[in-house]
């Protein structure tokens, strides 16, 4: 009988080789993207002005807006404060 021993780096091996990696955008991320870039089109403010206010790269705000990427919850807090904003606006009628 014959014993089969399973380390640490062969169970993550799967994992980083995985479809999952990099991850899936998530409804919520593209969902609070969207409504980010409703509401800077709608404040006249282009992506190169507002990631200039918010000090991100112009090509990270566009990420953020197509939901590829996370906004944490301190840029949204300030995302929040240069589109004069509360918090909860980006996630109003989101149904998860």
């Amino acid at each position: 009988m014959s014993t089969q021993v399973i380390s640490t780096a062969d169970e993550l091996a799967p994992a980083a080789t995985s479809e999952e990696y990099p991850p899936r955008t998530s409804p919520i991320d593209s969902w609070i993207g969207s409504r980010l870039r409703i509401k800077r089109t709608s404040r006249g403010m282009s992506r190169q002005e507002l990631s200039k206010l918010l000090g991100v790269d112009r090509n990270d705000l566009a990420r953020f807006e197509e939901g590829t990427e996370r906004v944490n919850a301190n840029l949204l807090f300030l995302i929040s404060k240069s589109l004069n904003v509360s918090p909860d606006y980006f996630f109003r009628g989101y149904i998860g």
